[in-house]
């Protein structure tokens, strides 16, 4: 099935999450949305990158029926999957912008927040990191991402209390690039800005204004941080957590 779908037209490459019933991330969404990436980072004729969703979410994030069913080694390949398909927007040396219009919770929010371009559609959904809600740590490239894309304030807000924000909140506490009734719209006309100058040039930038992020990336203690990760994710306290979230979604 699939759980990616992509479409291009006028060099611009929609990848569009379309996984029941709400874009929830597992294993073959992560392969497929890592996969779309790096053929679009190839393709000459793509310039830029739509990230996009259908249904009433934008991504609810990880798939916790999915994390809690895993062992030791299933845990290790899950993160491991997970790295790469939020960092390949992350890296990804071509523009790329994220329409959000339905809700992004927890990880769906650190994929939204992987764009270099975020609008949100006002609406009645919900904007938050509910991880440590779960009691799951974040993993070192996604809090990185997260980081790189909100001040301080918002970041201190959403990781400790795992409030869920309406789109107007998060706006004013500095989340998203535009507060708009259309989204995708907002997202395309950016594009469409960015990719009218040299791709090249382009590239540059990005690295520049991401370099901090990818400095604090590259001298992580990630074995060591991993570890504590996944001895955090199979304790009782993290089990028990997770089930009163999968009840609340069913």
């Amino acid at each position: 099935m699939d759980l990616i779908r992509v479409d291009v037209n006028h060099g611009i490459a929609d990848l569009i999450l379309q996984r029941p019933k709400v874009n929830a991330m597992n294993l073959e969404l992560f392969d497929q949305f890592t996969s779309a990436f790096q053929r679009a980072a190839r393709d000459p004729a793509i310039q830029g990158v739509l990230l996009r969703s259908e249904g009433r979410c934008f991504s609810a994030g990880l798939d916790l029926n999915e994390v809690l069913g895993l062992g030791s080694d299933g845990i290790t390949a899950f993160l491991d999957a997970l790295d790469k398909a939020i960092g390949a927007g992350f890296y990804c040396n071509k523009p790329v912008a994220a329409a959000v219009a339905g809700h992004a919770l927890a990880g769906g929010l650190v994929l939204a927040l992987s764009a270099d371009f975020v609008a949100l559609q006002q609406g009645s959904y919900s904007l938050g990191l509910t991880e440590l809600q779960v009691g799951v740590p974040f993993p070192r490239l996604a809090f990185e991402i997260v980081r790189d894309a909100i001040g301080p304030r918002a970041l201190r807000r959403l990781v400790y209390t795992a409030d869920r924000l309406t789109p107007q909140e998060a706006f004013e506490l500095g989340i998203g690039d535009v507060l708009t009734d259309e989204a995708e719209t907002a997202a395309r006309h950016w594009l469409q800005k960015v990719t009218a100058n040299p791709s090249a040039t382009f590239a540059i930038a990005k690295r520049q204004i991401r370099q901090d992020a990818y400095h604090r990336i590259e001298t992580a203690h990630h074995a060591k941080e991993r570890a504590e990760l996944i001895e955090t994710i199979f304790s009782d306290e993290v089990a028990q957590a997770a089930m009163k979230i999968l009840m609340k979604r069913s």
